[in-house]
């Protein structure tokens, strides 16, 4: 079918057309148009989705636990039973901890709080690297490292006295302590909204579980089956032991992400499938603009296999134009995105994700070229399959109805 002369005119009828048509110009413009913005934006959309789903995985779930090992009376000889879970296989990293929950007050302003104790010793990877980009480390007994959110909120700097109260339970008295705040820290997710971090012994102290630890926070090296593991492990342990995953605390979050980057993908996809079908309006009004061109050629000889080769040639080069064009604009925007609205950020003075809605408060973008290649695939094919109607149309001219009057 594709034989060197349609390809030919085929590539002429593209690179050059026939100008004194403004209408059909004017529709091969749109068409084009709206193949390039459709196609940037679903790679830089995409993108966008991806880098979510990305941190999610690497930076949220370093800091939160992939399985919470709980005990309710408390482990006293922890350091031995680290050391044992720590032997067990898919665990990566064992940590103790111990938490508890409750108000933060500063000079009439309080709001909730989560205070987790850990030790430096067994400090989690994610939890340490974030605190080594601020140059802080657990702070000792007395004091208290608090999220950049909550430092805000209460309008308070380090080396200022916090009240810490724990509301009553079990016919305990509602119990208040003072912490000075030894560093502010970001972990740039929504956990900047109540997070506060002591020593292992602090927090220990302030649940009244001295010398004891409430369990332990493990990373494991299949985050996606942490149900299954938490199961096998909490089977190995002593009576006692439960479990929490990360599943149960964060997994409507990881849902949620993949739900909108399939919703938003599929929506932005039918934009690129409209513009593509937009090529049959162009090509139609091409056929009816040059159906003498097809009798004259259909008199030298071109058969009605050439013809709707010559066509399917046009739009395809039309899909070719217009999709490199998105692919790039795409690319380059998804090297620009982050930077510019953190430029606009700044130039409004307004914050567009704040943790207290979104999971992180920025814009991460993950550009993976198997989705860069699939969207122009499938828009080249859509394209493609656009073209055939016009071009079966255009071979269907009789060349005596055209030329009759010539």
């Amino acid at each position: 079918m594709f034989k060197p002369v349609p390809i030919f005119i085929g590539l002429r009828y593209f690179f050059s057309g026939r100008r004194s048509n403004l209408l059909v110009s004017f529709i091969s413009l749109l068409a084009i148009t709206g193949l390039v913005l459709g196609v940037a934006l679903l790679v830089i959309v995409l993108s966008v989705m991806n880098g979510f789903d990305r941190e999610l995985r690497e930076n949220i779930l370093s800091v939160v636990p992939h399985i919470q090992l709980i005990h309710p009376q408390g482990i006293e000889d922890w350091p031995t039973e680290q050391s044992r879970i720590t032997k067990f296989s898919h665990v990566t990293e064992v940590s103790p901890y111990n938490q508890v929950e409750g108000l933060i007050n500063s000079r009439m302003q309080a709001r909730p709080i989560q205070l987790l104790g850990l030790s430096p010793r067994g400090l989690p990877e994610g939890i340490a690297k974030m605190l080594g980009e601020y140059q802080l480390s657990i702070p000792g007994a007395g004091q208290i490292l608090l999220s950049e959110v909550v430092a805000e909120a209460l309008n308070v700097s380090v080396e200022q006295a916090v009240s810490i109260i724990i509301p009553a339970a079990d016919g305990l008295p509602t119990k208040a302590y003072s912490l000075v705040v030894a560093g502010i820290f970001s972990t740039h997710t929504e956990l900047d909204q109540a997070l506060a971090l002591a020593s292992l012994e602090q927090v220990g102290a302030i649940e009244g579980m001295p010398n004891k630890v409430q369990g332990f926070r493990l990373q494991i090296d299949d985050q996606f089956n942490a149900r299954n593991i938490g199961f096998e492990i909490v089977n190995q342990l002593p009576y006692g032991y439960g479990f929490r995953d990360w599943f149960q605390t964060h997994g409507n979050l990881y849902k949620a992400i993949q739900l909108s980057r399939n919703m938003v993908g599929l929506l932005i996809f039918l934009i690129v499938a409209i513009a593509t079908f937009n090529v049959i309006s162009m090509l139609m009004m091409s056929v009816i603009d040059k159906r003498k061109d097809i009798a004259i050629l259909q008199t030298l000889g071109l058969s009605r296999s050439n013809i709707v080769s010559l066509f399917l040639m046009q739009g395809s080069m039309i899909g070719l134009f217009g999709i490199s064009i998105g692919v790039a604009l795409g690319v380059a925007g998804c090297y620009w995105t982050a930077d510019l609205v953190a430029w606009v950020e700044s130039l409004l003075g307004a914050s567009f994700l704040d943790t207290s809605v979104y999971p992180i408060d920025y814009v991460p973008v993950d550009l993976r070229w198997s989705d860069v290649t699939l969207i122009a695939v499938i828009a080249l094919a859509l394209n493609v399959l656009a073209t055939i109607y016009p071009a079966l149309r255009a071979s269907r001219t009789v060349p005596a109805d055209e030329l009759r009057y010539e």
